[in-house]
């Protein structure tokens, strides 16, 4: 009982926190037409595809990170396709933009439930799922993969996360804090959005029971500088910082505490990092926890085969700014797809109910590198123990432990279960 009211206390703080982590613009896409580059190979395959559909907010406040979403997962389906097929049928993605509306997003789904017939919702990266979460899950549409830190992968059985969630990957920040001998954790929150400040109610019990100090400073996005908090850190004595604001203020944050001779080590989710860091010489020494493994590292098998997929079918993408963490996500969801796909023999007459029991026939599924070792227990929300870190250095992102995941025991989960457990 106190596990289900932990996951309900932190859910909704989990949304904003994830929308925080992009960058702003102008919303203009009304979701009404189908999305994605101008074309996606068949690989030569005959006959009925297996359709499969993803929602995204590719327009709106997320479209910093999130704008190329749809171009990745089709990618992905041209890289399938390329390679065979799922058991020798094409796949076909339908996707759709809810430009962060939930009456947009809603719609859409139904959309793609009634209308496309879609057996699942893959990859997804909308930022209002709570708006059509309950429809999908009363009509039996799997929801796999996507951006894992969204809060109905720690809630809802229907959706199968493809990577790292929320409190662990949490966990996992004050842990690299912990190892490169920081003795004082800070976290920078929003002060746009009230359920920000859960943020710092998560994280102080983890920091404690590492044996860290813990501080926190509400900031302003729009703020001119950022003196006043930085200064604040410095005096507290705090010497590792978690920036929880959006990714267009984090640098300026470093930048504005470097200028009053304040360099703490920065300490960014994996999940929201941002090419132009690597180089920042405020981020140099900087660590990190991910959901997945690092999107940069091309000596992990996963990688380099989301990589050469990007290179060839979205060609100049992995140069442009665009590339972000984020971007790693649907093509995770596509990967867990196709993982369960072939555990389920599926073929275009196949049901969604025929996809959820190939999903739950896995067992500690890694997607070859890709994500920590997922099992999906029938009934409850999976909650996978392990994360990945990284580290920037030379201008350049590196992974920990050769890219291999570090695990958490049974006992540390439930331990963490207690500590963040409302009394």
């Amino acid at each position: 009982m106190k596990k289900t009211r932990f996951l309900w206390w932190v859910a909704p703080m989990l949304a904003a926190a994830l929308a925080l982590t992009s960058c702003s613009a102008d919303s203009a896409n009304s979701g009404s037409e189908s999305i994605g580059p101008v074309k996606v190979s068949d690989g030569g395959l005959t006959g009925d595809p297996i359709l499969i559909g993803s929602i995204c907010s590719c327009t709106g406040p997320a479209a910093g990170s999130v704008g190329r979403a749809t171009d990745v997962l089709q990618a992905w389906a041209s890289s399938v396709n390329d390679r065979g097929g799922i058991n020798g049928h094409p796949v076909k993605v339908v996707s759709y933009d809810d430009g962060q509306n939930p009456t947009t997003a809603l719609a859409v789904a139904k959309k793609l439930v009634e209308q496309d017939k879609v057996v699942a919702i893959v990859g997804q990266t909308s930022l209002v799922t709570s708006s059509w979460q309950a429809y999908v899950d009363s009509k039996g549409i799997p929801v796999i993969g996507g951006q894992p830190v969204d809060a109905p992968f720690i809630t809802d059985p229907n959706f199968f996360a493809s990577g790292t969630t929320l409190p662990v990957l949490m966990l996992g920040e004050v842990a690299q804090a912990k190892r490169v001998g920081a003795k004082a954790l800070g976290v920078y929150y929003c002060a746009e959005i009230p359920v920000c400040e859960q943020l710092p109610k998560m994280l102080e019990p983890m920091a404690k029971q590492a044996g860290l100090g813990f501080a926190a400073e509400k900031v302003a996005i729009a703020a001119p500088n950022y003196i006043a908090p930085c200064l604040a850190f410095k005096e507290k004595g705090v010497d590792a910082v978690l920036p929880a604001v959006s990714v267009e203020a984090i640098s300026r944050i470093a930048a504005s505490c470097a200028q009053q001779g304040y360099k703490p080590i920065q300490a960014p989710t994996g999940v929201s990092l941002q090419k132009a860091w690597a180089t920042d010489p405020n981020f140099e020494g900087s660590i990190f926890a991910g959901s997945n493994a690092l999107y940069t590292d091309d000596s992990i098998p996963a990688i380099k085969n989301f990589s050469e997929a990007l290179d060839k079918y979205v060609p100049g993408l992995r140069d442009s700014a665009d590339l972000s963490a984020p971007l790693l996500w649907p093509w995770a969801g596509g990967q867990l797809f196709l993982a369960a796909a072939k555990a389920a023999n599926l073929t275009p007459s196949s049901t969604s109910a025929d996809v959820i029991k190939g999903l739950h026939a896995l067992r500690d599924e890694t997607l070859d590198g890709l994500a920590p070792p997922l099992t999906f227990p029938e009934g409850k929300p999976a909650f996978p123990l392990c994360y990945f870190t990284g580290n920037t250095k030379g201008g350049t992102y590196h992974s920990d432990n050769g890219g291999k995941p570090t695990c958490i025991d049974q006992d540390t989960a439930a331990a963490l279960m207690k500590a963040l457990t409302p009394a």
